[in-house]
């Protein structure tokens, strides 16, 4: 993989950034292993934890499982981070889930209100839209939009 990275401007590279392995141990247990080459991990670890890092990990958890909390998210911090400095961003972590886990739920709440209209938003967007707007606020109707377009479900 380094072999095939290049370096383009402004320090930045082109190229592969990595592979993950899911690894299955002798009792079934899976683990993920995460293989970067060496000029993509100089710069992971140069930008050290911060809060896009975070909420991304967050969201790489809840592909897999639906207990985010700070307990559950060590085990993958710990895979590109020092103890040390993951207790230290801790209010900051905490802050990120409470985040990812209010977006969770909204897309949740909006896909659960648009299965029950049975009308399919590419058959009738007025409609489907109209009768959304009477359980979200109006600040929110991009949002919901948005997130039926993106998930690609016809209710």
């Amino acid at each position: 993989m380094e072999q095939r990275n290049k370096a383009v401007e402004d320090e930045k590279l082109t190229g592969i950034e990595g592979t993950v392995w899911y690894v299955e141990e002798p009792g079934g247990r899976v683990t993920l292993w995460k293989c970067k080459p060496e000029s993509v991990e100089a710069i992971h670890w140069a930008l050290g934890i911060n809060k896009k890092a975070v909420i991304a990990t967050c969201w790489n958890f809840l592909e897999t499982s639906d207990d985010l909390s700070y307990e559950t998210l060590l085990p993958l911090l710990a895979e590109e981070y020092e103890p040390r400095d993951i207790e230290a961003f801790r209010p900051y972590i905490q802050e990120c889930i409470r985040q990812v886990r209010q977006e969770f739920e909204f897309k949740d709440r909006v896909l659960a209100q648009y299965a029950k209209l049975s009308i399919s938003i590419y058959a009738d967007k007025t409609g489907v839209m109209r009768a959304l707007s009477q359980r979200f606020a109006r600040s929110e109707m991009k949002k919901v939009y948005a997130l039926i377009m993106t998930t690609g479900q016809k209710s």
